[in-house]
């Protein structure tokens, strides 16, 4: 990938705590910047308090030397959340020591929206929070992307607006957003969503301009002849270091729907993704109706996995048909922008056909081989994070080895406070071990979910995932085609297969 691909964030803060610093140092100036950057007061002392407590922690630690234990920090902001590294060189903790601290339980409440955890070789021991910009009402909804009359169901009502002002298709610019944009865009997300959208950074000039210049956020708009901006899409990315970013933010002006902003828009991000050697963009679509899935796969995507139950019961979606008291499920989407290298995969011997069809569908070449091969390495290198927000747990497999399931079971235990609904785990395809990890997994309920190319930095990713005891949308899960449907049918069919196998179906 190119030098300007990808995010690149400078620190707000950056400091060394002895082990005889008041940790309410770091902590304050914590809060500074979370103030600084717009959070609201009640949530910036909340992580304070966190953040002060996750240090606390890491000094109880013993000792790996005589030398210093001192805590390195590190605070950034990249538009839309506020994270801080806090590395150690201390002995690690095990679960058992985990499970009962006191930052478990914090996270819980809400006093952080993510705590990522790990043990990363020589670097030491990572513990990274992070603050992210969220919707103040609790009922604010997701909106779908239906942004052209013509992709609409038959029912479904466009917000009123007033008539645009006369203008072809031709006149309207597509073109890179800069950072002068902002507050144009931020009148586009009033006129399409008032005061609803899900992603509060979209309202904030600062926390935009943020995420352009960081590279967290690559934005193409739409811009008429009078100099309002009346579209707007972006290709995402999550943290530093990752190499495909999430497609998504895509907004339209009501007063210029039916003017094919949406595919103008999108053609466009995939060209400057293309130029910036990005491989590929993932997504998630909806299943409680199938336009989203349409609009991605008209501009190139494929369906390569299904996420059961991982919306809230509580999220909605304005103008589209929902059904209480279950967790919806998404599709997960892969649109192929550039050149993704040939490469060999272990894959389980049911998901043998399956990701072939899907690698052809993308046009993308992958060798398949389904042995299972006991890893060679005694133990296991994973790191987890947990998001209070989304209410689930992810776990990426950096090293497979033979203590896998005792390893992954430790990292699900050690979130236990924060009752997730559901885990997922990446295991990197790549390593000849991955059919194997991938059955042994199953004996922690962990089912296939997804087939990503290119996600991991060692390459392909399989999805698995374990979803709790919550009601699901199984029977109401909506493919816009058949290809979406044959993954819906075969990520399910391997969901009941495994349950049933533990006696839990």
């Amino acid at each position: 990938m190119s030098a300007d691909a990808g995010i690149l964030v400078h620190p707000e803060v950056f400091a060394r705590l002895s082990d005889t610093a008041p940790v309410e140092v770091v902590g304050s100036a914590v809060r500074v910047c979370a103030l600084s950057n717009g959070f609201e007061p009640q949530r910036c002392t909340r992580f304070q308090v966190f953040v002060e407590e996750v240090i606390r922690e890491a000094r109880l630690r013993e000792a790996a030397t005589a030398g210093p234990g001192e805590v390195s920090v590190e605070v950034t902001f990249d538009g839309a959340s506020l994270e801080v590294r806090l590395v150690d060189h201390r002995l690690p903790l095990d679960a058992e020591q985990s499970r009962h601290l006191l930052s478990r339980r914090l996270l819980a409440l809400g006093f952080a929206d993510h705590l990522h955890i790990g043990f990363d070789g020589a670097t030491g021991n990572v513990a990274t929070c992070r603050l992210t910009m969220v919707p103040t009402h609790p009922d604010d909804m997701i909106h779908s992307e239906m942004l052209d009359p013509a992709m609409r169901e038959p029912g479904i009502r466009e917000p009123e607006a007033s008539d645009a002002p006369s203008a072809a298709e031709g006149e309207i610019d597509i073109r890179l957003m800069t950072p002068a944009d902002a507050d144009a865009v931020i009148r586009c997300v009033f006129r399409c969503y008032g005061y609803t959208y899900p992603n509060p950074s979209m309202y904030q000039a600062t926390a935009i301009r943020r995420q352009l210049e960081s590279g967290a956020m690559i934005s193409v708009v739409a811009v008429a002849p009078s100099g309002d901006v009346v579209g707007h899409v972006a290709c995402t990315f999550d943290r530093p270091g990752d190499v495909i970013p999430e497609a998504g933010k895509m907004i339209v002006d009501p007063r210029y729907r039916g003017h094919h902003l949406a595919e103008r828009l999108s053609l466009r991000r995939n060209e400057v993704a293309a130029e910036r050697d990005i491989p590929g963009m993932w997504a998630e679509c909806v299943t409680n109706h199938p336009a989203s899935q349409r609009l991605a796969i008209e501009r190139g995507a494929a369906e390569v996995g299904l996420l059961i139950g991982v919306c809230p019961p509580n999220i909605a979606m304005i103008g589209m048909p929902n059904q209480e008291s279950v967790r919806h499920s998404l599709l997960a989407v892969f649109t192929p922008t550039g050149t993704i290298p040939p490469a060999t995969l272990s894959v389980p011997g049911y998901a043998a056909e399956h990701v072939t069809n899907l690698a052809g569908r993308l046009g993308i070449q992958r060798e398949i081989r389904t042995e299972s091969v006991e890893p060679t390495e005694p133990r296991s290198r994973i790191s987890s994070s947990a998001s209070a927000l989304a209410g689930t747990v992810e776990i990426r497999v950096q090293e497979i080895g033979r203590d896998i399931t005792e390893k992954v079971a430790d990292a699900i235990d050690e979130h236990a406070a924060s009752a997730p609904h559901a885990v997922h785990l990446h295991l990197p395809a790549n390593n000849v071990a991955a059919a194997w990890a991938a059955a042994e997994l199953e004996r922690l309920e962990f089912a296939w979910c997804a087939w990503t190319p290119a996600l991991l930095p060692t390459g392909d990713s399989i999805l698995v995932q374990r979803v709790n005891d919550h009601p699901l949308d199984r029977e109401t899960i909506v493919c816009a085609r058949s290809e979406g449907e044959e993954v819906r049918d075969f990520v399910t069919a391997q969901w009941i297969r495994v349950r049933r196998g533990r006696g839990r179906a």
